[in-house]
């Protein structure tokens, strides 16, 4: 790493030096490229379904998915997306209910308005 040419006189340089990065040929993939495989990760771009066929198309780049595979990360999201469907049901009905609430700045109780 290089030093900064330019360095105030107001500022104080520490006595640190940095660590050489380790080679290319040391380094772990993340598991986001693991799991990636080096290309397209299926997740966005959608699913191309050929019920005839029973196979399933990744939308962006043409792969064929293991339908199992799509069909259970399609049930996870719908779960997903129930369950905070619910939540923020729940979180509005317990806002309706509320009448009153602490002011922030008094610390006394006051009525919320509804108009």
């Amino acid at each position: 790493m290089s030093e900064i040419e330019d360095t105030p006189p107001n500022v104080t340089k520490l006595p640190v030096q940095f660590k050489t990065p380790m080679p290319a040929d040391r380094t772990l993939l993340s598991p986001f490229e693991v799991q990636r495989g080096g290309g397209c990760s299926h997740y966005l771009t959608g699913y191309i379904v050929d019920p005839t066929l029973a196979e399933v198309e990744c939308g962006g780049c043409g792969a064929k998915l293991n339908p199992m595979w799509v069909l259970t990360r399609l049930a996870t999201e719908d779960r997903r997306m129930a369950e905070a469907q619910a939540r923020y049901q729940d979180e509005q009905r317990r806002l309706r209910e509320r009448s009153r609430t602490k002011c922030r700045s008094c610390g006394a109780m006051t009525p919320i308005s509804r108009a």
